[in-house]
């Protein structure tokens, strides 16, 4: 049943010598009606498939804000580190050449190094509270980088024994492909007419009529040609899709394992954690200055270096971690959507 059934009466005024009744339902002989619950059912499907999917992104999107916060927040962390130790080395030039062992080039040098360190905290803290804004946009709470995790690592969970036989958002578009295919079926069905049975009652002097009721439209002129030209474009474009779809996530599949792999194996040959390493070599050159072993243009320099090394160690340690979460996103592992918090 397609539609609604249809009740009609009438009563004459006055007296009611005559009245009538009716009933009429309208009903597919040609199955019109069972193509548009196949239709319906696989739209049904089709969105939850997609709300599965929009879980696991979701999901993945929050953790990745999470690591990106984690690294700007090392950053700042790191740049505060970089002009405290840039003021005591500017202290330290200006009192060497307050006593003549220095000379004014350096202390020029030493003020312009502690200019750059300020402009990189600023940069980073730009950086740190655009990422935070964004996280705090994804969990819906206050966020603070002192409430954040050190490692990027942790927002990652562990992976999974079990994952999708197949891909949520692949499922949702072979879903749309068979509710095109079923509204396709039903709009060629709806070619012929419905017809509508049912039963009146007339009442005319005192003496009732009662009997069936048949009527139906024919179909001469129209017969549903632009309803069956609409489902076949709505199918062609939902078989276009679900090509598309398919062909994005193997590749997703192919290029995240390939990217998480290599993550993998990056963080196996690092055997020291090149966070510290940077700090005891930034320590060694400001002792080396102090000593008199390392002239002060060298220091500046080599502070500098060893300050872009340990950012890129930061932001590695990140780039770790998103390849690792990115491959859990494209197999829809269900721990994404549990785990560290």
């Amino acid at each position: 049943f397609l539609n609604n059934p249809q009740v009609s009466a009438s009563y004459s005024l006055p007296g009611g010598d005559r009245s009538s009744a009716s009933i009429s339902q309208e009903i597919s002989l040609s199955g019109e009606g069972w193509h548009a619950r196949r239709a319906w059912s696989a739209r049904v499907a089709s969105g939850e498939a997609w709300l599965q999917r929009s879980h696991l992104e979701v999901a993945a999107e929050t953790r990745l804000a999470y690591i990106d916060a984690v690294v700007a927040s090392g950053r700042v962390q790191l740049a505060e580190d970089g002009v405290e130790l840039i003021e005591r080395l500017h202290h330290a030039v200006t009192r060497q050449n307050e006593e003549g062992e220095a000379s004014a080039l350096e202390v020029r040098l030493a003020g312009l190094a502690k200019v750059h360190a300020t402009s990189e905290l600023l940069a980073a803290r730009e950086t740190q509270s655009t990422a935070l804004r964004v996280l705090a946009a994804y969990t819906g709470r206050v966020v603070s980088s002192e409430n954040l995790a050190s490692d990027p690592a942790a927002i990652v969970p562990e992976p999974s024994d079990g994952t999708a036989a197949e891909r949520s958002d692949v499922v949702a578009v072979r879903e749309s492909v068979r509710a095109a295919e079923a509204g396709l079926r039903r709009q060629r069905a709806a070619s012929l007419p419905v017809v509508g049975v049912g039963a009146a009652v007339n009442v005319e002097d005192g003496q009732s009529f009662v009997g069936p009721t048949v009527s139906m439209t024919l179909p001469i002129f129209g017969r549903n040609q632009s309803g069956r030209t609409a489902a076949k474009g709505e199918l062609d474009v939902a078989e276009a899709m679900l090509l598309s779809v398919s062909a994005v996530a193997e590749t997703e599949k192919e290029t995240a394992t390939v990217r998480a792999r290599e993550a993998q194996e990056v963080a196996a040959s690092m055997n020291r954690d090149p966070v510290a390493d940077a700090k005891s070599a930034l320590a060694g050159v400001e002792a080396g200055y102090l000593a008199g072993e390392i002239d002060l243009p060298s220091t500046v320099l080599l502070q500098r270096e060893i300050l872009d090394g340990q950012s890129a160690a930061i932001e590695l340690l990140g780039r770790i971690a998103a390849a690792n979460l990115d491959l859990m996103l494209v197999t829809e592992d269900p721990a994404l959507l549990g785990g560290a918090q």
